[in-house]
């Protein structure tokens, strides 16, 4: 396996605490493995075995390390990684306590998750590990394992065996130094964070960093690094170095699991921080950007003879905050492309005229009015029975993703509509979590025109709605 950096085992021969004999004659890394087939279908691969021997590495009968840091590029496994720690820590038993923590609950159950479902589809795990409440386990040997929010306050008192922080990126220094602390002066306890780059906001990850050179150069102990990142935090134009550079972020990739393709035409439809901090794991200097282009605009219109189609479509609305404007845009899907069209820039709406527009419009037979749930036209609309489709915060996450994504793969054809041409510059892409949103530039500017027609290619390419009657 070849890391981009890491700390190297004391030796080539090196045991790992996976390596020492669980029971009948099998290690506990058999022990995974057999789990892992007969829960999932599949064992661990070679390089991930190779993994978590290196963070479990032995020296004199106990852990190496107290603390690890592991860091690749998305979609890689990193959930089995953490999952197959943690049941090795619940076999091990001793009356330990394994605590698993990240950026918000959701996150951290997807371990959680893991961990129980390979417990629960093996027979004999099932009668030595029970469920206590929902986010909880506890064995038979006094093992336990649990979710805790991410909150320092809430790990007091704890006294950790192995802590699992995912996407370290996103937490804060005290919550890492909670976890660490709980682990007090006991002897063979672990505290590992798994996770993707970050930015100039991410704290704690940087630190872990600096810990990291600091521990391949020899300058301090019992702390554990292995990265993988592209040799430069740019993406390449050629998809040949492109692949180069995503062997090197993703051992996924460098084992021929996940496809070499899907993975660049994915990449090529990522915005470039995405693209450099997801799938290359290089830091970013910055988590609020210019959404698209006016040249990747450009690219996506449709020319002055080309029609737009016949069909059933989708109706979108969006207003400003503060009500100022709205815009009402015409989305339908054809042939696999997206085309769309502003329909009405309505200054100082109201709901009547929003409603009484919406009625009107009713007679081209849309699948659906789109709006945010923000807007109280929804209910206005579904009183009447009109077909009402609400976006959520979840909608407007995906929405914001896979307009730049159609927009990048050139899907999108629009009316060179002289209002978006206005709003798009003042349009930016706001971190949240691990994807983004679009998000306006600042409260002086409007982007309803924005908005609705990124809902308007969300709603042509996930309700997949039937054209509903009214009676």
């Amino acid at each position: 396996m070849t890391f981009t950096r890491y700390t190297q085992p004391l030796r080539e021969d090196f045991t790992s605490a996976l390596d020492l004999v669980y029971a009948e004659g099998f290690t506990y890394l058999e022990v995974i493995q057999r789990v892992w087939l007969k829960a999932y279908g599949f064992e661990l691969e070679a390089w991930q075995v190779d993994l978590l021997r290196r963070m479990t590495e032995l020296v004199d009968g106990h852990l190496r390390y107290r603390q690890v840091l592991v860091s690749m590029g998305r979609q890689n496994g990193k959930t089995e990684i953490a999952a197959a720690l943690a049941l090795w820590r619940l076999l091990l038993g001793q009356d330990s306590w394994t605590v698993g923590i990240a950026s918000s609950r959701e996150q951290a159950d997807f371990v959680y998750d893991r961990t129980r479902k390979a417990i629960d589809r093996t027979g004999w795990l099932q009668d030595e590990f029970t469920a206590t409440g929902t986010r909880g386990t506890k064995g038979t040997n006094g093992a336990k394992y649990t979710v805790k929010p991410a909150k320092d306050g809430a790990l007091q008192g704890i006294p950790v065996a192995l802590g699992i922080v995912d996407e370290v990126h996103l937490l804060k220094m005290e919550l890492w130094t909670a976890l660490v602390n709980g682990t007090g002066a006991r002897p063979d306890t672990l505290v590992v964070g798994i996770t993707t780059a970050g930015d100039e906001s991410s704290e704690l990850l940087k630190h872990l960093y600096e810990l990291g050179a600091k521990a391949i150069a020899g300058d301090i102990e019992g702390f554990g690094f292995f990265l993988w990142e592209a040799p430069e935090p740019r993406v390449p134009d050629s998809d040949e170095e492109l692949a180069q550079f995503l062997i090197a972020a993703n051992p996924a990739l460098a084992s021929g699991r996940v496809d070499m393709a899907t993975t660049i035409q994915d990449v090529r439809s990522m915005p470039t921080q995405d693209a450099l901090r997801y799938r290359l794991n290089r830091f970013v200097s910055g988590s609020d950007t210019s959404f698209v282009t006016g040249a990747m605009w450009a690219q996506n219109a449709r020319s002055v003879d080309e029609p737009f189609p016949e069909g059933h479509c989708y109706f979108t609305v969006d207003s400003d905050p503060d009500m100022r404007y709205a815009t009402i845009t015409r989305t339908i899907k054809s042939e696999g492309f997206y085309y769309t069209e502003l329909v009405a820039s309505v200054p100082q709406p109201t709901d009547e005229l929003l409603e009484k527009l919406c009625r009107w419009l009713y007679k081209y037979q849309p699948v659906a009015f789109v709006m945010d749930s923000k807007l109280s036209l929804a209910d206005r609309l579904k009183k009447r029975g009109y077909p009402v489709k609400v976006i959520t915060g979840g909608d407007v996450l995906g929405a914001s993703s896979l307009f730049y994504a159609k927009l990048a793969q050139r899907k999108v054809k629009h009316g060179n509509d002289p209002l978006m041409s206005l709003q798009l510059p003042n349009t930016i892409r706001k971190t949240v979590g691990d994807t983004f949103k679009i998000f306006r530039k600042d409260k002086s500017v409007t982007i309803d025109a924005v908005r609705a027609t990124a809902f308007g290619v969300y709603a042509a390419e996930t309700f997949n709605l039937t054209k509903p009657t009214i009676h």
